[in-house]
């Protein structure tokens, strides 16, 4: 897939959608970032495209829209019949050489 967008356009993409679902319920800037357990500038740098994904996960449980951070990564689908019959493995990273 071919994007001309950039992360940061991404990310500015999405503090303004954020920004706009705020606005759309009428709240402040403080009482969201109050709801969310961050502070006024976080979810002003937040809605600029700036911040952490601890904070954007915060900000989308005050907003009540939680259940959309599941489709940013949906887990792949089983390619094989063995991969549905048989239960996952964990695997751990590895190690880099050092």
């Amino acid at each position: 897939m071919f994007s001309i967008m950039t992360p940061d356009d991404y990310a500015a993409a999405l503090g303004t959608r954020l920004r706009a679902l705020r606005l759309q319920r009428n709240e402040a800037q403080a009482a969201l970032a109050a709801r969310a357990g961050v502070s006024t500038p976080t979810l002003a740098a937040l809605e600029a495209g700036r911040g952490t994904l601890q904070t954007l996960a915060r900000v989308m449980y005050a907003l009540g829209r939680e259940g959309e951070l599941d489709g940013l990564l949906p887990p792949d689908p089983p390619s094989t019949l063995e991969e549905v019959i048989a239960p996952p493995v964990r695997r751990r990273a590895r190690r880099g050489r050092s």
